[in-house]
């Protein structure tokens, strides 16, 4: 698979997770259309695990650090992740004892909606600079390969451009 491939389904497994959270949380949409956002984005990162295992480190610590803090908390999430791990299962992904650190970091990102944080500290929560700049140290000291980094900020990026096209959306309904 070309990088731009890997861009193209990076970028939408991210905003089909933001987008069934918002069709969760925000009730942008009848909550049954939470489940096949879900099984999408699931199937979509589930792939992206397969073929590349830097990514299969990324998004694998990304799900456990979900699960840790209990962001996982909803049906159309139940069927990302249960899509998730068919695909694992049934291809038989095996990650490293690397993912358990970008878990913690993943988990790190999650404190500043779990715990009070200083106001001047909000941006590295809301922006989740803790796995982004973790990711980055890795891939400077040649633990982890420059696609898990990039994988992330395609993710990111449009996790976070769904979220505000969403919340517009939401404003105009």
């Amino acid at each position: 698979m070309s990088l731009l491939q890997l861009l193209v389904m990076a970028s939408l497994s991210g905003s089909l997770i933001k987008l069934t959270d918002d069709i969760e949380d925000r009730d942008l949409a009848s909550k049954q259309y939470a489940i096949p956002c879900g099984l999408a984005y699931g199937l979509s990162m589930g792939y992206l695990m397969l073929i590349d295992t830097d990514v299969a480190l990324l998004f694998g610590g990304i799900i456990l650090g979900n699960l840790i803090t209990g962001k996982i908390n909803s049906r159309g999430h139940y069927f990302g992740l249960g899509a998730i791990l068919a695909v694992l299962f049934l291809y038989g992904v095996k990650l490293s004892p690397l993912v358990l650190a970008v878990a913690a970091l993943a988990a790190l990102d999650e404190i500043g909606d779990i715990i009070r944080v200083p106001q001047s500290l909000d941006f590295i929560f809301e922006y989740r600079l803790m796995l982004k700049l973790g990711i980055l140290l890795l891939v400077i000291l040649k633990i982890i390969g420059l696609n898990a980094l990039i994988v992330l900020l395609a993710f990111d990026g449009a996790y976070m451009l769904t979220g505000g096209l969403t919340r517009r959306f939401s404003h105009e309904v």
